[in-house]
């Protein structure tokens, strides 16, 4: 045995012998190859920085093939994947890349007992994205009411809160004696809590897309309010820094347009009948919606300039969600000097101003067929035939109740 293994060192010193030889013979004779070799066996031996990070590919049925990435923080790695939203491994490293720090802050938030501290400022840091009034709303909901009720049931992560404790929140809400309708307002600022924290990558799982609202019963509906008639008048004369905040109210108070409505107005749906323009609704939750709704004529020369400034085309005048409506009726408060203490109990908001010009209409005798000619509401069938303006006489009609509309508008608006 000794001698084999005497055997096998002698090899071994040869082939050392022979290695060094070797290298020695190609770094005389092929140098531009002994220095590319160096540099090769660098890249190979020289660990590799490490990114904080790495990812992983990962099946589904519902999504597909998914690369989610493993963070590191302080030297350790946490225990969970976070969702690139990519199959694509250069786009998935970039999203870890640019998203690090916050995917760790919301995972480190929720781990050691700083969603409370989310969840205090939250509607602070939301300024952006919501209206003065409404943030401050969401916010006090939060902090009063649903922070307190988390901190009861011992919750102290996101994950924690499922159907089950939103579901149990309504409950606690409605034994302290508010409404039905008053808890689905109260869940509107944790529904708009959850769809943030989800689209932030905060929250993994929106649990407010599996909670139904209360139903209200009919006699429990808080009836919507709106300013006295005499209050408005004058108000759309004087010049708004918010043009867009101007357009909106001012088309509102003189069309009794739905919301839906005016956020797909286009310039063409304006059209000339006998010297009036009327907006054209082609689509309606009902027949009775598609119907023609009068203009004035200084509001279509306001909304025209908007267009053209705007190079809206085709496409609808206003690029709108319910902040901008909410931002709208708040200008408005403010104009007339109204307080939000007001506007909350007499339950003003920007749909009101549909209510006013019915009240209006009515108030200045302008006739009760107002409501299925111009509104939208059930129309019978005898009106219908009246004011169909696809005829001569009906078109006459249509045009004669126009211009009461507009001497109205003129008389106590404009």
């Amino acid at each position: 045995m000794s001698e084999l293994v005497k055997a096998i060192s002698r090899v071994r010193e040869r082939q050392k012998d022979d290695i060094f030889f070797f290298r020695n013979f190609i770094k005389s004779n092929f140098p531009d190859i002994f220095n590319a070799l160096g540099i090769i066996d660098n890249e190979n031996l020289t660990p590799k920085r490490r990114k904080g990070f790495n990812l992983v590919v990962r099946e589904s049925k519902k999504q597909g093939r998914r690369i989610y990435a493993r963070l590191s923080h302080n030297g350790k790695t946490l225990p969970t994947k976070f969702n690139t939203y990519t199959d694509n491994e250069k786009e998935a490293e970039l999203y870890v890349l640019r998203n690090k720090e916050r995917l760790i802050e919301g995972y480190l938030s929720r781990k050691d007992g700083r969603m409370y501290k989310t969840l205090e400022s939250f509607y602070d840091n939301e300024k952006e994205n919501l209206s003065e009034r409404c943030g401050k709303e969401y916010g006090t909901v939060i902090k009063n009411k649903f922070i307190p009720f988390l901190q009861n049931e011992k919750i102290t992560e996101f994950r924690q809160i499922k159907k089950s404790v939103l579901n149990k929140f309504q409950d606690t809400l409605l034994k302290t004696g508010i409404c039905p309708q008053s808890v689905n307002n109260n869940m509107k600022a944790v529904r708009k809590l959850f769809e943030i924290l989800t689209r932030q990558n905060i929250v993994e799982n929106n649990p407010c897309e599996f909670v139904k609202g209360l139903r209200v019963k009919e006699e429990n509906k808080k009836p919507r309010g709106c300013y006295e008639l005499e209050k408005i008048k004058g108000v759309f004369r004087r010049k708004w820094k918010d043009e867009l905040s101007y357009l909106l109210c001012s088309l509102i108070y003189t069309t009794g347009m739905r919301n839906s409505e005016i956020k797909r107005i286009r310039l063409y749906d304006i059209q000339l009948i006998d010297g009036c323009r009327f907006i054209r609704i082609e689509k309606s939750k009902t027949a009775n919606g598609i119907r023609l709704i009068p203009l004035h004529k200084s509001l279509y020369e306001k909304i025209k300039t908007w267009g053209i400034k705007n190079k809206t085309g085709d496409k609808p005048l206003f690029d709108l969600h319910n902040d901008k409506y909410n931002r709208a009726n708040n200008e408005l408060a403010r104009r007339l000097k109204v307080s939000d203490e007001e506007m909350e109990k007499e339950n003003i908001t920007f749909y009101s101003g549909r209510h006013f010009w019915k009240t209006l209409m009515s108030a200045e005798g302008l006739g009760e067929d107002i409501e299925e000619i111009f509104m939208g509401h059930k129309v019978v069938a005898n009106v219908a035939k009246l004011y169909n303006h696809r005829d001569k006489l009906g078109r006459s009609r249509m045009v004669k109740k126009a211009k009461q509309v507009f001497s109205i508008l003129d008389r106590c608006i404009f």
